[in-house]
């Protein structure tokens, strides 16, 4: 079994940072942009079969969650598909643990 350290536990990024993003000014989508905030987090860690961001690559998992974001904030009237952007697969799937 491999040993497993843990620095820090946290969000992977602020309100603020997702709605510099997304290019929202104001409040009004604050509810709905949390609420997607947590559930691009919980895409990625999922797609890749994982319960915590590996050490070091939390830049890598950020840019990948949010991608996710911006397209359930651009789909958010629920007319399309909401599935983790092809992008956003591509830079996480060194790190998905395939189970058998």
């Amino acid at each position: 079994m491999a040993n497993v350290v843990i620095t820090q536990l946290g969000p992977l990024y602020s309100i603020e940072e997702v709605k510099q993003h997304l290019r929202v000014e104001g409040s009004d989508d604050d509810e709905l942009i949390e609420a997607m905030m947590d559930a691009a987090e919980q895409q990625v860690l999922q797609y890749c079969n994982i319960s915590l961001v590996p050490y070091g690559k939390e830049a890598t998992f950020k840019v990948a969650a949010l991608m996710a974001i911006t397209a359930m904030y651009d789909n958010r009237a629920g007319e399309g598909e909401i599935s983790l952007p092809a992008s956003s697969r591509n830079l996480i799937n060194p790190y998905r643990w395939l189970r058998v």
